[in-house]
């Protein structure tokens, strides 16, 4: 029910197999744009804040992350919950208290291949080409599912404020789709993979339900949309294949104000929740490894800058210049996870109009190791070198477990200011502390200066 109105009532559909997990759309019986609403399920009480109108210049928070993994298995082959775990209560009062309005779950809700005594692939009868049963791969899919949606202390903060989501290679497993092969097996857990992420994330999304992928989605918040881009479901290193025509053609529409809902008319700020960042990992260091084999150019694969993937890159962010630079007071800004760091970087064109701004964080709870951190220090230097179009300036870069809090405030001329602040877990005082911060404002078409409308930046 929402505040000051008549509630609305009706059952949740579900099963024992997904852990009797449903969705159901409630309808009002009147609009109550941008009310407190509160919904009883299952004698628990969930609370939050309904949209305003499309249009209503209003300010507002979220809070946005990836990469749960609060899990480690010890000597003995228990499977034990880490201290970082206490990040999440910490997240979920530093959200009631900037009064967020909704959480954004980036990639890697659940890692179903990294921990040997749980990991899918590992425990399931089978091998390459002789796939597991169907039946067997969704159990071990809901399994994994169960336990990392289930951790108490991420569970809390999903049910503490709305949450939408997209998966990423983990729910899956490691780098899938940017593997030089892909097996028999591959495709029965890929499958199940999808089935179960369809069951436990997607049906919590904008009209998400149970379906086959991709699994985007849309929504609008006064004179700011999001739109959750799968950047998983279609990709095939092989193929040269990342989005795929249906999501390609989605974004197109959506980009020209012709979605179903109108996602973009009249839209000053639009974020697209990507999972992995199309900028920040050099393109050199991608090319060292794109076509050697192993675990190591499987994670160059990954990126956008490999060999298969750049040209669609390039032809996406081309399409976000043109929308950002084509209006007055318009910002674009690319959420992300996945690379285990948090960063926040400015994109545009050597030449020509367009400006984009990319927010990543990355991990919750996830660890990394040295040389990893090493990795991820090396792999932002030089992020210009062999870039013959492109221009990304990083202002910040922080390596400890972190999340992302994002305020909207519009401003009087048109458009809104845009502050992306990290925060980071300190492990010694079990706390969150300043990490990096952002600050971001419209960027006339005609300004070259991509510096023009960024400042108050933070570095580690």
């Amino acid at each position: 029910e929402a505040a000051g109105g008549p509630p609305a009532a009706a059952p949740v559909p579900g099963s024992a197999a997904p852990d009797w997990t449903g969705a159901v759309v409630l309808e009002l019986p009147a609009p109550a744009p941008d009310r407190p609403f509160v919904c009883r399920a299952g004698g628990r009480r969930l609370a939050g804040r309904l949209a305003p109108l499309p249009g209503a210049r209003v300010g507002f928070a979220f809070g946005f992350g990836s990469c749960h993994r609060p899990f480690a298995e010890g000597e003995d082959g228990r499977v034990r919950l880490t201290p970082v775990a206490g990040i999440y209560p910490r997240i979920g009062e530093e959200l009631r208290r900037a009064d967020a309005r909704f959480l954004l779950l980036g990639g890697d809700q659940i890692y179903s291949d990294e921990i040997p005594s749980i990991s899918v692939r590992r425990n399931l009868p089978g091998d390459a080409e002789h796939p597991p049963p169907p039946a067997a791969a969704l159990a071990a899919y809901r399994q994994v599912s169960r336990g990392y949606l289930g951790e108490a202390g991420f569970r809390a903060l999903r049910e503490r404020l709305p949450t939408l989501c997209m998966w990423d290679d983990h729910d899956i497993f490691n780098d899938w789709g940017s593997r030089l092969e892909r097996s028999a097996t591959d495709r029965r857990l890929f499958e199940a993979a999808a089935r179960a992420y369809g069951e436990y994330q997607h049906p919590r999304n904008p009209g998400g339900a149970l379906g086959s992928p991709p699994f985007p989605w849309s929504f609008r918040w006064g004179t700011a949309a999001f739109l959750g881009v799968d950047v998983r479901s279609a990709r095939d290193y092989r193929g040269g294949v990342l989005l795929g025509d249906e999501q390609r053609a989605w974004l197109r529409r959506c980009l020209r104000g012709e979605g179903g809902d109108g996602t973009l008319r009249g839209v000053e700020t639009l974020f697209l929740l990507l999972t992995i960042p199309m900028g920040g990992v050099a393109r050199w260091l991608v090319r060292l490894f794109d076509r050697l084999p192993g675990a190591a150019a499987s994670e160059a694969r990954d990126r956008w800058s490999s060999l298969a993937f750049v040209d669609e890159r390039d032809a996406l962010l081309g399409e976000l210049f043109a929308w950002q630079s084509e209006g007055p007071g318009r910002q674009v800004a690319l959420l992300s996870g996945d690379v285990h760091s948090a960063s926040a970087f400015t994109i545009r064109r050597r030449s020509g109009p367009g400006v984009v701004q990319q927010f990543t964080s990355s991990a919750f709870t996830s660890p990394t190791s040295g040389g990893e951190k090493a990795l991820g220090w090396l792999a932002v230097r030089g992020t210009n070198l062999g870039e013959p179009e492109l221009r990304f300036e990083r202002h910040f870069l922080e390596l400890r477990n972190n999340y992302g809090l994002v305020r909207l405030d519009p401003l009087p001329g048109g458009g809104h200011r845009v502050a992306f602040e990290v925060r980071a877990w300190d492990p010694r005082a079990r706390r969150l502390r300043a990490g990096g911060r952002v600050v971001t404002e419209p960027v006339s078409s005609e300004d070259g200066d991509s510096r023009r409308g960024v400042g108050d930046t933070a570095s580690r």
